[in-house]
Order: structure tokens, then sequence, then C-alpha cells
């Protein structure tokens, strides 16, 4: 008994210890963003914007995200840009950014500095708030 307390409580540390480190290691890659504004010549500056990068196979994207995205384009409209990329098109810049999965939204400020990555479905409450603190 005691054993497969010690077995759980190891693969906990384990488990714990690997999402502190990707956490940090996405934190750090985008302080390294801030200065290079990765979408430069991919999404017009003046506002705030949300880049949705996808691919033609995620049903994520299309039953989950992308409506998500259309009620952020209704709710905000013309006050930020709503762009939305192929990951496949772009795999360079989805290597830089770090992009484990798809859908994944990127929040810039109104200069193209990266602001907000989020991996994986983010509803359109999330990307409000974030674009409020942009």
């Amino acid at each position: 008994m005691l054993e497969r307390l010690l077995i759980l409580a190891l693969v906990a540390t384990a488990i714990i210890s690997a999402w502190a480190f990707l956490r940090e290691r996405q934190r750090r890659r985008l302080h390294s963003l801030v200065a290079t504004r990765p979408f430069a010549g991919l999404v017009p500056f003046g506002r705030a914007a949300v880049v949705a990068l996808t691919l033609p196979t995620c049903v994520e994207c299309r039953t989950r995200q992308t409506p998500a995205i259309e009620r952020l384009r209704t709710r905000l409209g013309a006050s930020i840009h709503i762009v939305t990329l192929s990951a496949e098109t772009h795999a360079a810049l989805v290597t830089q950014l770090g992009v484990l999965t798809v859908p994944t939204t990127v929040v810039l400020d109104s200069t193209g500095t990266v602001r907000f990555l989020n991996q994986g479905f983010t509803d359109e409450t999330r990307l409000t708030q974030q674009i409020a603190a942009v």
C-alpha cells in the first residue's frame, strides 16, 4: 500500500513538474517575441488583433473556435483586427511561437506585439478580457 502511494506521489510530481516546465518555457518564449513582432506583414498594426491558427482537418477549430471568433467579431466589430491563418502554410511562424496544438489564438496589441498566446480552444469571453488588457 505504501509503495502505491509513493508511486502515485512520484507520478503526480512528474506531471506537475512537466506542466511547470512547459508554462515557464511558454512565458520565456512570449517574452522573447515582444521584440520580434512575428506577425509583421500578416496583420495590420494600429488596432489590437486576434490571430487564429488552424488546420483544415481540425474539428475543434471548425466547431468551437471559429464560432467563438465570429461572436468576438460581432461583439467588437471594427475595433480589432481578426485574422485566421493556416498552421500548415505558416509553419515557420508556428515553430517560432512554439505552438503545440490547434486551435491556437494569439492576441496582439496595436503595435503588433504578442501579448497572449492561447493554445487550445479559447472562448470569446477570455479573448475579450485579453483584448481589454492590451
